[in-house]
């Protein structure tokens, strides 16, 4: 205690007194603004050792005071970090190029784009991340090893890969360049019964458009049925997940959101949206479907707009709103909580597909997607019950 107040002698006087009538009495309380510049001015004046960074202190007294709120979701964003954002916002992002999963804890690459720096450092699919920049990445989320692995273009990182069959650890230093974000990818699946496929990885800023084309192809090469994949999504932008729901949703609420004050309001489809009318209709989720793509995916099955196939996806029933600070800086605040339209809380109770498929280390290692085969086949299913139940109609009729 004596070595305490031997430092306190040599604060500035209005924080050392400050700290004192804290240190008094339970009820004082340190005037935060006042207390942070003061602290700050004397580290300048005074540290001992190299002169600390402003800037870096001021980033770091944010992330500890938003961190103390314990929720992951709430954070600061540098310069650098908003940027990211706001690239992936738009449609495009600096990194390698590699679609990444997870498994029992582990982050994988699931496959590397096509002519990206991950293809051509000759990743593999299977491949298992240990490290980033020499950093064990062991309980980290997927989003933040990828928020590792992406920078700036002309960069460089290094990942510890472990490959099936190979005995050694794997090295691989990568230039970062910038990748097109592929939104939507887009192919008839089953040209006999004309199922269609969507695969869309993110909600952006081109999402609903580039799906509204796809889905507008499709439809000329003479689809029957479509299977939407919203695997490995991530989520986006709300507003786009209202947008998307509505492309498979009449009329009725796509979201419902409750704002702190527990006042609760609904987020209704689009009618003029609403414009491909595709049925029958198989929903791809996984536990990286997340955010917006909970929202879809809920939206389809309260309405029975779909079917869900799949595992249980990630479980992010919260909504953040993005303020600008100068600088270049922002911060993400959580400001509401969302609901599915029958009123299924995302964050506690996740999205269940209505057909559980889950892939083994088998079907991964020799690339045979499971998933997508089950729902293609419920697909043709319905697709032949519907024709069956046609002809049916038609004999009756005569």
């Amino acid at each position: 205690m004596r070595g305490g107040l031997t430092a306190l002698q040599a604060l500035p006087g209005n924080l050392a007194s400050a700290v004192r009538a804290g240190l008094e009495s339970d009820d004082a309380k340190l005037p935060p603004v006042e207390t942070y510049w003061s602290v700050l001015t004397y580290l300048d004046a005074n540290y001992f050792g190299k002169k600390p960074d402003p800037k870096q202190l001021t980033y770091a007294a944010i992330r500890g005071m938003l961190g103390s709120l314990g929720d992951r979701y709430t954070r600061f964003l540098d310069p650098k970090e908003y940027k990211e954002m706001q690239q992936e916002n738009r449609g495009d992002f600096e990194g390698i190029g590699a679609v990444l999963d997870t498994k029992d804890g582990r982050v994988f690459i699931k496959n590397p784009t096509e002519d990206s720096p991950a293809e051509r450092a000759r990743l593999q699919p299977g491949d298992i991340i240990l490290k980033v920049d020499g950093k064990l990445i062991q309980g980290l989320e997927i989003i933040e090893v990828r928020n590792r692995i992406r920078g700036p273009r002309g960069t460089k990182v290094k990942l510890t890969i472990k490959r099936e069959g190979v005995p050694q650890l794997l090295e691989f230093e990568i230039e970062r360049a910038v990748i097109p974000f592929k939104i939507v990818e887009w192919k008839m699946e089953d040209e006999a019964n004309k199922v269609g496929y969507i695969a869309l990885r993110q909600f952006n800023e081109q999402s609903d458009q580039q799906l509204d084309k796809a889905l507008t192809k499709l439809e000329r090469l003479g689809m029957r049925g479509l299977v939407l994949d919203l695997r490995m999504n991530p989520g986006g932008l709300l507003d786009v997940a209202v947008d998307v729901g509505s492309r498979f949703i009449r009329d009725g609420d796509i979201v419902i959101i409750q704002d702190k004050g527990g006042q609760r309001s609904s987020r209704r489809a689009t009618p003029s949206k609403y414009n491909h009318r595709v049925s029958p209709l198989a929903v791809l989720i996984d536990q990286s479907s997340a955010s917006a793509s909970e929202i879809v995916a809920g939206a389809i099955r309260d309405h029975k707009a779909g079917t869900l196939v799949g595992v249980d996806s990630f479980g992010k029933g919260l909504v953040q709103t993005i303020l600008n600070l100068e600088g270049g800086a922002a911060v993400s605040i959580t400001t509401a909580k969302f609901f599915t339209p029958s009123g299924r809380d995302v964050s506690k109770e996740k999205i269940h597909p209505d057909v559980v498929v889950e892939p083994t280390d088998n079907d991964l290692k020799n690339k045979k997607d499971v998933q997508l085969e089950r729902a293609v086949q419920i697909l043709k299913e319905r697709l032949g019950a519907a024709e069956a139940s046609s002809r049916s109609r038609a004999r009756q009729k005569s």
